[in-house]
C-alpha cells in the first residue's frame, strides 16, 4: 500500500498542541492533557487531518508530492483553530458614541436619548440593509475573526426581531458558512428584546416569538439553537423557559444568555431546559450554577463583554472550573457591547480576570468552545479523521498567548484545509 500525498504538511513545530490525551506518555501532567509534542507535524488531505505526530514519525507515513503546501513552523506553536462559540455579527452599523458615553459612566437611560445607540438603532439598521448589504458587511466582520485565528463560529440572529428580518439574518449566517471555508453555526435568537412596535406589549410579542417565528425557523432548518435574553430588562424566567422548551420541542436545541446584569434565575432555566449552554453568567448564584453542572450545561465566558461595558465585576470563571463545571471562552462579537474578533485578547482577559489556568484557557477556547456548539466530534482537536482547522502562531511556546495582550500573533490560519491566511 503506498504511501499518502497530503495537500497540506506542517512540520518542525516547536510546540505542537493536539489537545489529544495520550495515557502512554510520561510527559507533566499539563502537557499531556494538551497533547503537547515537541517537533511536530501534521498532514492534511481533502481538509481533513491524516497523520499527525513528530516530524519524522509522520515523515515515514506521508509522501510530499509536487503540490503538496509544505509549512515550516520551527520555533513556533501550532494548535487547533479557535472556535468562537457567541457572536452577533450578521449586523449593520456601529455605535462607537454610545460605547464612550458609557465609559463617562453616564446613565443608560440617558445614553438612549441620543441617536445611533442601544439595540433598537441596530434592529433598525440591519432592517433597513438588504440581504446583499448585510452579506457583504457580515462577510468582511467574518474576515476580521478569520485574521485573528477563528475557524468556527456560532452566529446568531437578534437584530430583526420579526420573522422576515430574523430570515434574512439567518440566511446570512448559513451563506456563510455554506460558501466560505469558515464552519458555522447558527442559532436563532428572536427573544433578543421586545421590539419597539410592541413597546408595552411584551406578552404579546412572547406570542409571535412562540407560535410563529420558532415554528417557521424550525421548519426550515434555518437555525440549529434557539437562544433566549433572560435579564433585568429582557425576557423573565417564566418567559424564557417557555420560549427555550417551544424550540426544544421543535428540535432547537436551546441556549441562553442569562444573568448578565442581574441575577435573573437564567441559570436556573439553562439546567431545567437542560440547555447546550449558558452564556455570559456574571451575576448567577452558586445554587444555579450546581444544578448547570448537574444537567451538564457549558459555561461560556464573555469577558470582552464586560470590558466594553466599563463594569467591574466579571463572570467567576476560576469558581465555576474550581465547581467542576465546563467552561467555554467566546468574544460576543456585536456592536453594542463587544467590537472586538479578538480570541487572542478574550485569552489575556481570562488570566487577568478570570483567573483561568493556561490549559484551562486553552481548552476554553477549542475544544470546549466546540462543545458549546456540538462541533467537538469535528474540530477542537488535533487528530486523525478531524477537519484541519489548524493555526500556527509566530510565538515559541504556549504560555505566551494570554501573556501577549493585544498582539496578533496567528500567523497561518487554516480551515477545513484552506489556507487563509499565511502560509
Amino acid at each position: 500500500m503506498g504511501l499518502s500525498t497530503p495537500d497540506i504538511i506542517i512540520i518542525n513545530a516547536r510546540e505542537l498542541l493536539t489537545l489529544s490525551y495520550d495515557l502512554s506518555t510520561e510527559e507533566r501532567e499539563r502537557e499531556r492533557k494538551l497533547g503537547l509534542i515537541y517537533d511536530g507535524a501534521i498532514a492534511v488531505k481533502d481538509g481533513r487531518i491524516i497523520a499527525v505526530g513528530k516530524s519524522d514519525d509522520v515523515m515515514k507515513v506521508i509522501e510530499a508530492g509536487k503540490d503538496t503546501h509544505q509549512i515550516d513552523a520551527s520555533n513556533k506553536v501550532v494548535m487547533p483553530g479557535f472556535v468562537d462559540p457567541h457572536t452577533h455579527l450578521v449586523f449593520k452599523g456601529t455605535r462607537e458614541r454610545e460605547f464612550l458615553l458609557r465609559q463617562q459612566k453616564i446613565p443608560m437611560a440617558k445614553i438612549l436619548k441620543e441617536e445611533n445607540t442601544g439595540i433598537i438603532s441596530t434592529v433598525r439598521w440591519t432592517r433597513k440593509a438588504t440581504f446583499d448589504e448585510l452579506l457583504d458587511e457580515s462577510s468582511k466582520h467574518l474576515a476580521l475573526l478569520v485574521d485573528w485565528g477563528t475557524t468556527t463560529v456560532e452566529i446568531k440572529s437578534g437584530y430583526g426581531l420579526n420573522l422576515e428580518e430574523e430570515i434574512k439574518i439567518l440566511k446570512i449566517a448559513k451563506h456563510l458558512g455554506k460558501y466560505t471555508p469558515v464552519n458555522v453555526k447558527s442559532t436563532l435568537l428572536a427573544a433578543h428584546i421586545i421590539p419597539p412596535e410592541y413597546h408595552m406589549r411584551d406578552e404579546k410579542y412572547v406570542d409571535l416569538v412562540l407560535e410563529d417565528i420558532i415554528p417557521i425557523i424550525a421548519k426550515n432548518k434555518l437555525a440549529d439553537f434557539n437562544d433566549v435574553y433572560c435579564d433585568k430588562g429582557a425576557f423573565t424566567r417564566e418567559q424564557s423557559k417557555r420560549i427555550l422548551q417551544i424550540g426544544k420541542k421543535l428540535g432547537l436545541k436551546p441556549k441562553i444568555h442569562a444573568d448578565e446584569m442581574s441575577d435573573a434565575g437564567g441559570a436556573e432555566v439553562a439546567a431545567i431546559v437542560q440547555a447546550v449552554s449558558a452564556d455570559h453568567l456574571v451575576y448567577a448564584n452558586d445554587d444555579s450554577l450546581k444544578k448547570m453542572k448537574e444537567a451538564n450545561v457549558i459555561a461560556v465566558l464573555l469577558p470582552l463583554t464586560t470590558f466594553s461595558l466599563g463594569e467591574e465585576k466579571y463572570a467567576d470563571g476560576r469558581k465555576m472550573l474550581d465547581m467542576g463545571l465546563t467552561v467555554a471562552l467566546g468574544t460576543d462579537y456585536n456592536p453594542g457591547t463587544s467590537m472586538c474578533p479578538s480570541m487572542p485578547l478574550v485569552m489575556s482577559f481570562a488570566a487577568t480576570r478570570l483567573k483561568m489556568k493556561i490549559e484551562e484557557i486553552i481548552f476554553a477556547v477549542t475544544i470546549n468552545a466546540a462543545k458549546a456548539i456540538e462541533m467537538d466530534k469535528e474540530v477542537g482537536t488535533l487528530e486523525v479523521g478531524k477537519r484541519a482547522n489548524i493555526n500556527v502562531l509566530n510565538i515559541e511556546h504556549f504560555e505566551e498567548m494570554p501573556y501577549r495582550v493585544g498582539e496578533n500573533y496567528v500567523g497561518t490560519v487554516i480551515s477545513n484545509g484552506e489556507i487563509l491566511k499565511g502560509g
